[in-house]
């Protein structure tokens, strides 16, 4: 007798036609909480300072394990051989395509981790530490979950227990992040994403520059769309979550989104001339030292020609690796470099205290 091994990783799904619910009646709260990609270096740092495990798994078919609070009814699909016109089907649990199955996953998920001695960071609400065990912390995208802890095993089998899971094991990607350890450190590069962008205009083999835009240089909208917009920048956001020397950059060049011109696609350009000397760039967390946290702000005062605003950059090191920064155009005007500063050094408060 032959055993053939059925894959079930390419499957037919019923999806509900989540365009057709009306507001207030079919569904109310829809906003479902996400990892936000700026906290996991600081996990990362974590954890490599006490020597802590990296693992990751993943729920299958999430949605499918959420229950709903409002009575929502579903047209039979083609091919069932029950009565159309006569019967609907009432759903229990959350399915794909409804606009609330993100929030009655993610509320699903939380619950339980809450009832099994979790707890969710106030400002974060996808990284969760657990009370009962010392050193284990989640963080959570949707239906991915990393695992930051000395004893990870037990934590699995408990979820296993709850829900259906895959086992990804030690985590070499997380979420478009690829972590290397080493004795002395763990790295996180995308060094994929950067080749991947690459190879989306050609500059494979272009000819590397120093800087990622040119000293000096400021870019004002194009009076009307003289080109197409950056397919690329999405490629360009993502591979600056672990490069901070792309920040600026990145920020500059999103500002022209809906106006391109000529000056921002050599601008473009330009980036991508530097991102070809430098698509090995990461952080790095060392395994040693004190857990300390530093902070530095600055603002470049009016730099905008078109809005006269001024641009608030600031970075937090802990235990002297780079966890946090950011690049953002003021949304006021300031009076003074002054003023810019202060406006600077007050976000950067926000993001230490919070």
């Amino acid at each position: 007798m032959i055993r053939r091994e059925i894959s079930l990783n390419k499957k037919a799904r019923l999806c509900a036609q989540g365009f057709s619910q009306t507001a207030c009646i079919d569904y109310h709260r829809t906003y479902s909480p996400t990892g936000k990609l700026n906290s996991l270096p600081t996990l990362v740092a974590m954890a490599a300072i006490h020597g802590l495990n990296f693992h990751q798994i993943e729920i299958k078919s999430s949605f499918l394990n959420a229950p709903l609070l409002k009575i929502i009814y579903l047209s039979i699909a083609q091919g069932m051989s029950t009565d159309r016109q006569r019967f609907c089907l009432r759903l229990r649990k959350a399915i794909y395509g409804l606009k609330q199955a993100p929030l009655a996953w993610y509320e699903r998920l939380k619950n339980w981790l809450v009832r099994t001695a979790f707890l969710a960071c106030l400002m974060y609400p996808c990284v969760l530490f657990c009370q009962k065990r010392s050193e284990l912390w989640l963080y959570i995208h949707v239906d991915n979950i990393a695992i930051f802890g000395s004893d990870i095993e037990p934590f699995k089998k408990e979820i296993a227990s709850e829900f259906d899971i895959k086992d990804i094991g030690v985590a070499d990607l997380l979420f478009g992040v690829k972590v290397t350890h080493f004795s002395a450190y763990v790295s996180l590069n995308q060094q994929h994403l950067t080749e991947s962008l690459l190879d989306l205009y050609g500059m494979s083999d272009c000819k590397p520059v120093s800087t990622p835009l040119l000293p000096n240089e400021h870019l004002s909208p194009a009076m009307e769309d003289e080109l197409s917009t950056f397919d690329g920048l999405g490629f360009s956001y993502l591979s600056s979550a672990t490069c901070l020397n792309l920040s600026f950059a990145v920020s500059s060049l999103s500002r022209f989104l809906k106006c391109p011109g000529l000056l921002q696609w050599k601008a473009f350009l330009h980036f991508l001339w530097y991102l070809r000397g430098t698509p090995n760039l990461g952080l790095i967390y060392s395994r040693q030292g004190l857990n300390g946290v530093i902070s530095y702000s600055h603002a470049d005062w009016g730099n905008c020609q078109t809005a006269r605003r001024s641009t608030t950059g600031y970075l937090v090191l802990f235990n002297g690796c780079i966890t946090v920064w950011k690049t953002r155009k003021q949304p006021l005007v300031s009076l003074s470099t002054a003023e810019a500063e202060y406006k600077s050094l007050c976000d950067l408060a926000l993001t230490v205290v919070h």
